[in-house]
Formats: C-alpha cells, structure tokens, sequence
C-alpha cells in the first residue's frame, strides 16, 4: 500500500530501523539548496531525509528552500560551495552532463510495452543504478566538482491545458510546455509548438495563455498549484516520466571531508529518499486524478489515434536519440548504452513491481541493488 507524501513523516520515523542502524557521529552541519517550493513534496522528502540523517548520526542537514540558490543556480552553485548539496536539473546543462541526459531522454520506454503501477519508481532505479556503474557518468559529474548520489521521478506524465486536447488534430498548433527534448520532440510530431520553460514558469504561463499545456505529472495540479489554471487534463500521454534529476549531489569536497560511516549514514538516508521522493509523486498524482473534479478539472481520455501514434513515437525516436547524443553530444558506443538502459529498464520493472508501491519496500529495494554495492571508503573519492 502506498502512503501519501503528506503521511510519509511518521512512517520515516520508524522505518528501515533494523537494517539501516548506523553510529552516532560527530556534530556537522550541511547546507542543502533546493529550489523548489516550500511545499513541494519534493521539499518534504528532503526534509524527512535530513530527519533520517540526523536521527541515526550526529550530522545535520538544513534544507534551503528556493532561498540559496535557485534551480539553474545549483549545479553551477554546488561546484562553487555555494551549497553542500541540493537538488541538480542536468537537463539544464546538456554539454555537461550528455551522459545522464541520454537516460533521461529515455524515460518513455517506462511507459511503453508493460506497464506498471509506479513507472517513476522504475526510472528511479534504472537511471540510479545505470549512473553508478558508468565511468563515463560519474566522469562528468567529477568535472563539475560533484559527486552523484542518486535520482528520482515524477509519476507518468499527462498534458495539463486550459483548453482540451484529446486528438492528434487537436494538438496542431498548441504551444506545449516541455522540460527535456524527448518530450518537446513528442510535441513537435503532431505539429504543436514546444515551449521551453521551468517548472516554476508553467502557472503563469497558462494562466496568461502563453502556453496552451504543460507535460507534467498530475501532481503539478498541487505541487505547483496548477488546479488553478489547468482546468483539462489529457491522461495517458504523452507518457515516459521525467527523470532528469540528481537528487542529492554533493560537493566533491564536502562528500570526501566526511568519514566513511557518515557517507554510509548518507547512502541509506539515500535509499529511503528515492523511494519517498518518487512514490510521494505518484501518490499524489493518484490523489490528484481522484479529486480532480471537484477542483474544477476535467480529465479526458485520448483518442485511440493518439495513443497508437504515441507508441510509435516511441520506438521511431530511439534512434533519433542515439543519433542526437552521438553527433551533437559526442556520447560514444550510444547504441551499446540504450541497449543496457532498455534492459535496466526492464529489470526495473520487475523489481518495483514486486515492492508493490511500499515505501520501505522500495527503499530495500534501491538499497540491495544499488547502495549496497558502493564501497564507502572509496565512492566518490577521486
């Protein structure tokens, strides 16, 4: 059974106690950037995730809301020491971070062929533990004096208009909000217009027309108070989720300043944070759908020429992607690495299946086949 974001806090608390035990270690404070609102859930997990650090150290993180740096300001902000750690976008940074971008492009193939209940839980983990066993990822990341220690996603995406949209003909001409290039190639397919704009842009952007739709997760209805202004929105597609997230990366420095148990410590806190994060998404995206209409937003259902043309859409662009990341980017042996992100993805699959929506079961879960596997004295250590 799934929980709620709102209700995670208590089950924090207690979960995990047996398996992630850690000794109490020396009094440190963390600065962490966040540029998300206060009550962003993404917020909230981060907060939980300082809670866990601190209940099973001495260590304390203190999370910085939209208020140390701003969103395009991290990655740049964390190299610097502006902050310790935070919440990285690499979509922002295509040349600098091609490697975890490529993953991130490929986020449909979560919702294509079989389909799961938490598609962002698989992307989670296939992006997670893809980035970790990739010399070429972690490279790039060591450019930009960080270490990467984790991702998350948002629940399946869907378009959130002031107008409906239900066909490929309705499409032609809207101005869609896109926040990574497969979806922005996804709108461009049916002749919409793609529209590059933060996360933070897409209320007012719709409220003053600017924008016809986001593609976003249904929880944008909350997160980002989009009920206002979003009064239709169209299920199913385009699909895939977003993913192109770091979730807590760290100053290179700060990360190697700390012992190996205080890292230890950090990792598990990880573990627990990917899960609360993605499915905090999903619950919400689920509680969103179910009170929609009450908000005064209508849901429809895509056509039957839409959804087929979508699938489509996705096994064409795999090769628009290896193509892209090859010649623009200068990605080597792209073609090798789909195929290995196909197969995580797969995987994924069946391993968030078998959690079955649970928080603590998925975080064992990112535990065993990911965190586990780090050696503490010298991950990130180079």
């Amino acid at each position: 059974m799934r929980l709620h974001p709102l209700l995670h806090a208590s089950a924090v608390a207690v979960a995990l106690t047996a398996t992630f035990d850690a000794p109490r270690l020396a009094a440190e404070t963390l600065n962490a950037a966040v540029g998300l609102p206060p009550k962003n859930s993404t917020v909230l997990s981060y907060e939980r995730f300082a809670d866990y650090v601190a209940e099973h150290s001495d260590l304390k993180i203190k999370v910085f809301s939209m208020s140390l740096l701003s969103m395009k300001e991290t990655s740049p902000g964390l190299r610097d020491g502006m902050a310790d750690l935070g919440f990285v976008l690499p979509v922002y940074y295509p040349a600098e971070f091609s490697e975890s971008n490529l993953v991130a492009n490929l986020s449909m193939l979560s919702t294509a062929g079989r389909q799961v209940g938490a598609p962002g839980a698989v992307m989670t983990g296939a992006m997670t533990e893809y980035i970790l066993e990739c010399p070429d990822c972690i490279a790039e990341y060591s450019a930009q004096g960080q270490v990467f220690l984790g991702s998350m996603a948002s629940a399946s995406y869907v378009m959130l208009c002031n107008t409906p949209v239900q066909s490929v003909d309705d499409l032609k001409g809207k101005k869609l909000r896109s926040g990574s290039p497969n979806f922005s190639r996804w709108a461009e397919r049916f002749g919409a217009i793609s529209v590059s704009l933060s996360g933070n842009e897409q209320y007012e952007a719709l409220s003053q027309g600017v924008i016809d739709c986001t593609m976003a997760a249904m929880s944008e209805l909350t997160n980002n108070s989009l009920a206002d202004v979003a009064k239709y929105v169209t299920t199913q597609v385009p699909g895939g989720v977003f993913s192109g997230a770091a979730t807590a990366n760290f100053n290179a420095d700060v990360w190697r300043g700390l012992t190996a148990e205080q890292r230890e410590v950090i990792l598990k806190g990880m573990a627990r944070m990917q899960a609360d994060m993605t499915l905090g998404y999903q619950d919400l995206s689920d509680a969103d759908a179910g009170t929609a209409a009450e908000r005064g937003v209508t849901l429809l259902d895509p056509s039957e020429d839409l959804v087929a043309a979508t699938n489509a859409f996705v096994q064409d662009d795999m090769a628009v992607i290896e193509q892209q990341f090859t010649d623009d980017y200068g990605v080597q042996n792209t073609g090798a690495k789909i195929a290995r992100i196909t197969e995580l993805v797969e995987k994924w699959k069946g391993l968030v299946d078998a959690a079955d929506g649970d928080v603590d079961a998925l975080a064992q879960v990112y535990w065993d086949e990911t965190y586990s596997k780090l050696d503490r004295a010298s991950f990130g250590m180079n």
